[in-house]
């Protein structure tokens, strides 16, 4: 029997985020400073914490979870950065493109079709905005821009960490816009489309995808 594409959308999340906690332990291992472990242990339990859900889901649609397989590529882009600075630049990415993902997916009409998948979907996209707003916060004090052809941030370093308690994640306060109010199964050309490293995952060069 095929699959339904919400199956084969959320194995693929389900990918990308056991390739994640890989990758980010990779980097753990390097021994960077204090702040940038810190983080790299933060998004390791976050998405730890993430995979139960999709698992329990899938398991329930007859998926062998346990099978599922590390992805080669985004493991090859991610180990060909070689400097913290740029590891920081492919999280924030990667993050950034899966929070894009989740709003996507939010307004599918086949994956906003089961209320079920809908509360998964606000779920998982609640712990990468978190954890974007959280990566671009120590960018910012470490003073890393977060594209490699943005000048340095010389002048106006962005929010330390002091002032966490004053956030929202952005996917709630996205969903919060007038213009975006109301079903979320509804159209809005304000949603961003998913990138290539954002079908299907978390993955975030993708994380989710």
């Amino acid at each position: 029997m095929t699959e339904s594409i919400i199956v084969v959308r959320l194995t693929r999340n389900l990918r990308y985020k056991l390739t994640y906690i890989h990758i980010f332990e990779k980097y753990l291992e390097a021994g960077p400073e204090p702040e940038v472990a810190e983080l790299l242990r933060e998004l390791i339990e976050a998405q730890q914490s993430a995979i139960a859900p999709v698992s329990r889901y899938l398991r329930r649609h007859e998926v062998q979870v346990q099978e599922v397989e590390l992805d080669d590529r985004l493991m090859t882009h991610a180990f060909g950065r070689d400097d913290v600075r740029s590891q920081l630049r492919f999280i924030y990415d990667g993050l950034r493109r899966a929070v894009s993902w989740y709003k996507t997916q939010l307004v599918d009409k086949q994956m906003g079709a089961d209320d079920e998948v809908v509360s998964l979907l606000f779920e998982l996209g609640e712990i990468d905005a978190a954890k974007l707003w959280r990566t671009e916060a120590l960018m910012g004090m470490l003073r890393v821009p977060t594209s490699s052809r943005q000048k340095e941030w010389e002048e106006h370093p962005r929010p330390q960490q002091s002032d966490e308690q004053e956030w929202r994640p952005r996917l709630v306060e996205d969903l919060g816009r007038p213009a975006w109010r109301g079903s979320v199964k509804s159209n809005s050309p304000g949603w961003p489309r998913p990138s290539k490293y954002g079908r299907g995952d978390s993955r975030k060069r993708g994380a989710g995808e």
